[in-house]
This record gives C-alpha cells, sequence and structure tokens, in this order.
C-alpha cells in the first residue's frame, strides 16, 4: 500500500509540473560562466529595446543552463501572455536540440530579472524529474524514506550537532549504503571506543618522537552535553551503484549536504567493503570496516591514524624520507612509519610542514598549519621548500597543458575538481561538481 501511494504522490506531481517553465522563474544557481555571461548580456540587449520602445513594448527572456550549456529564447511585442509562450516554446526547441531532457524557465520581464536561486526548488525540481525520467524511482524512493524511518533511534543524530567552540576539530560519521546491515555503532558505543583509543595511541606515540614537543591529542567534536559528536548517515544507492574506491562518490555527498566546514576534518568509520582499508585526503578521511585488513582492532585503529594524517596534508614530499606519493620511500613496515611518526611528525627542515604543527592537535604549536589552506587553497606561506615549490609548479604545468596532476606536495584535497580550462588549477567544489562526484559510474577509472 505505501508503495502505491507513494507512486500516486509523484504521478500528481508529474501532472501538476506539466509546462511548469511557463511564467516560472528560474530557480537554479548558474555555476557557468558562460551562463551568466550569456544571459547578461541578452538581457541588456532586450531592456535596450524596451527602453527606446518608451516601455510599449514588453520583451521575455526564457533559459535554461546546466553544468555544460547554455540556451535561451527571447521574443518581443505587446501580448505578454502570447509572449511568454513563444519565448518558452523558442527556448525549448534549442534546449531540445542541445540540451535534451532540460526544461527552459523565465529569466527576465522587461526590466526585471526574476531568476533567482532557490536551493531547496531546485532540489524538488531534480527530484520530480529523475522520477518522472525513471518510473522505478518512484518505489526506490519509497524504499528510502522506508529506511530513514527505521534508522531513526534512541540518542541517533543525523546532522552535525551544534559546536561548543569555533576551534579547528574532527567531526566522526557513521556511515552505511541502502545494502548495508546497521550495526549502530553511533549509539552503543563503538566509535566513542575507537576514537578514544585512536587519541590514546597518538598520545603515547606523539611524546616518545625524538625532538617532539610533548604529548598531544586530536581535537574531537563534542556536544554541549560533553559526548562525542557522531553523525549517521545512510547513501541513498545500494554499495554496487557506486565506485569501488567508494570516497570518490561519497565525497560529493558530504558536500551537498553540509558537511564542508573547512575548519574540520569529516572522519567517517563506513561500514561498507572497499578494495582498501582506508582513505584519506584534506577535509575528510574513511575506514571501511568491512575489508580484510580492518577485521584485527588494534591494525585498525593504526590504519585509521595514517589516513588521519593524510587528512592533516601529509606527508609532504619535503620530509626526510617521504616519496612524492606522500608516503615513506622505505615503506610502513613499523608502527611509527605506518602513523606518519618519527620525520614526519617532528624534523628540522626549513620551509616544511611537520606533522606537530597541525592546528588540528592539542596542545596547538604557535605558529601551527591549517591543512586546507596549504592544499585546497594553495596558500602556503611560510612553507617554501624547494621540493615543495618544483612539485606546485609541476602540478600547475600540468594542468595548463590538460594533464590531470593533483600532487602539490602533500596529500590531495578532497573537497576539489579540475575545470579542464588550462588555467592550471584545482577549484574547490560546487554543488554542481559535488553532486557529479556523488553520480559517478561505478565502472569509471
Amino acid at each position: 500500500m505505501e508503495k502505491i501511494i507513494g507512486i500516486l504522490i509523484l504521478s500528481f506531481l508529474w501532472l501538476s509540473n506539466a509546462n511548469a517553465g511557463i511564467n516560472e522563474p528560474g530557480t537554479g544557481y548558474l555555476y557557468l560562466e558562460q551562463c551568466k555571461v550569456a544571459l547578461k548580456r541578452e538581457h541588456k540587449k532586450l531592456k535596450k529595446i524596451y527602453l527606446e520602445k518608451d516601455r510599449k513594448i514588453n520583451v521575455i527572456l526564457y533559459a535554461s543552463c546546466n553544468a555544460e550549456d547554455v540556451v535561451w529564447g527571447s521574443k518581443k511585442g505587446k501580448n505578454l501572455e502570447t509572449l511568454h509562450q513563444k519565448a518558452y516554446k523558442s527556448c525549448l526547441k534549442s534546449a531540445k536540440k542541445y540540451m535534451p531532457d532540460e526544461d527552459c524557465y523565465l529569466y527576465a520581464v522587461n526590466e526585471e530579472k526574476v531568476w533567482k536561486y532557490d536551493k531547496a526548488k531546485e532540489s524538488n525540481k531534480k527530484k520530480v524529474k529523475l522520477a518522472k525520467a525513471k518510473p522505478e524511482l518512484a518505489e526506490a524512493k519509497v524504499l528510502e524514506e522506508k529506511q530513514a524511518q527505521l534508522d531513526k533511534k534512541p540518542g541517533r543524530f543525523f546532522e552535525d550537532q551544534p559546536d561548543v567552540n569555533d576551534d579547528y576539530q574532527v567531526h566522526f560519521i557513521y556511515m552505511l549504503t541502502m545494502s548495508d546491515k546497521d550495526r549502530e555503532l553511533d549509539i552503543n558505543g563503538k566509535i566513542e571506543e575507537y576514537a578514544d583509543k585512536m587519541n590514546a595511541i597518538f598520545e603515547k606515540f606523539s611524546k616518545k618522537t625524538k625532538g617532539s614537543s610533548g604529548a598531544k591529542k586530536y581535537k574531537y567534536d563534542y556536544r554541549k552535553d560533553g559526548k562525542l559528536d557522531v553523525t549517521f548517515i545512510r547513501l541513498n544507492k545500494e554499495r554496487k551503484e557506486f565506485h569501488k574506491y567508494i570516497n570518490g562518490n561519497y565525497k560529493g555527498w558530504l558536500w551537498l549536504n553540509g558537511f564542508n566546514n573547512p575548519k574540520k576534518v569529516y572522519f567517517t568509520f563506513a561500514d561498507v567493503t572497499s578494495v582498501d582499508g582506508g582513505e584519506g585526503g584534506v577535509g575528510m578521511a574513511s575506514m571501511f570496516l568491512k575489508n580484510k585488513y580492518n577485521q584485527n582492532k588494534s591494525s585498525m585503529i593504526k590504519t585509521a591514524l595514517h589516513e588521519m594524517h593524510h587528512a592533516m596534508g601529509g606527508g609532504f614530499a619535503c620530509v626526510p624520507g617521504m616519496s612524492k606519493k606522500a608516503h615513506f620511500s622505505s615503506g610502513q613496515d613499523t608502527d611509527s612509519k605506518h602513523m606518519f611518526f618519527g620525520k614526519a611528525y617532528v624534523h628540522d627542515v626549513e620551509g616544511c610542514p611537520k606533522g606537530e604543527d597541525s592546528v588540528y592537535l592539542t596542545p596547538t604549536s604557535q605558529d601551527p598549519y591549517d591543512p586546507f589552506k596549504l592544499i585546497c587553497l594553495n596558500e602556503w606561506g611560510k612553507y617554501n621548500h624547494k621540493k615543495l615549490v618544483k612539485l606546485r609548479e609541476k602540478q600547475k604545468k600540468d594542468l595548463k597543458n590538460g594533464k590531470w596532476n593533483y600532487r602539490n606536495g602533500g596529500s590531495n584535497c578532497k573537497f576539489s575538481y579540475w575545470a579542464r580550462n588550462y588555467d592550471g588549477l584545482i577549484k574547490i567544489f560546487n554543488d554542481v561538481e559535488a553532486q557529479r562526484a556523488y553520480d559517478m559510474d561505478p565502472k569509471s577509472h
């Protein structure tokens, strides 16, 4: 019965949104620069006609814009109702040719630009559009909502709770896909246990590392009641629908759902399968609990600290013994090397970041570094070691020549993309690119 009701509701939405573009202002965010420029230029031309005719002639502009292209249709005349229909039809004709399945929306009427970004309305449009294109999604949506009700359990939180302070901090997440069993690790104390063990080991090794300033711990995100803030996330697809390196999809979901604070690292204990035991980069890191290498809890915790170091930007190429691939050249056959202590944590190399200076550690160094600024924003400041400079210059040259290269001296920035516009830059996510990451084909390389 629930299934039938869900499909009927979506069917009603399709009918009520038929010809929704006529007289309906656009609500999408115009990320593509050519959209902004082209529509602004076209509207300027129309406004000039409107003003020169002393407002006796109306002008209408409809448009459609996505992450790849832009089309529009414009008309001028006296009868507004007729103009709306003609301009909309003109726009749809172009959309059908260049942007199949896209609708057109009102951009401007006379002097007024009516296209206004509305995230909530855009989200609803996408749901209706997808359901209309693939009726089976209606059933999937009903199942997703049913699962969401089952996931609601005492003590569980589905959003990042209000912060106690504005300091840098690590936020923990328990993540499942639609095909994974809920072992309730976020509410049965297991995530807290893992987090406590991580800091206990980090405190021990940071203290005994030669040359260190003393024992340190990671700054964790706590709720106002003093308990560790852990968010529950269930992705709306089955595991087989994601890439084998699931973080490539998952990072898009995090960004789209507000887990993108540049002063936080989002550390996920993912109860899913993966080819790797863990994966990390600046902004986020994940442990894949169903990987065979994570069946031993002690080894899993040490690997978690390994991924945390990648989330801090390491290993930096200027660290003695570190390769350009952000790992020790000699391997990771000892706990110290595996968790990036030793020279990765403390060294005396000028112009090179050292692990104990991360802004995410407490007690915090007097002059700490922020991995997001270094890796994601490319703001290196005093960190000008020749190896780092060389890698940054090579990255820029490669990108300008159309060759993919995410290495700029340390680990990669997770919340970023390559625009492929030959400007030599890797840019921070926007919603369009984040959605593209989440929808990445499982079979892509």
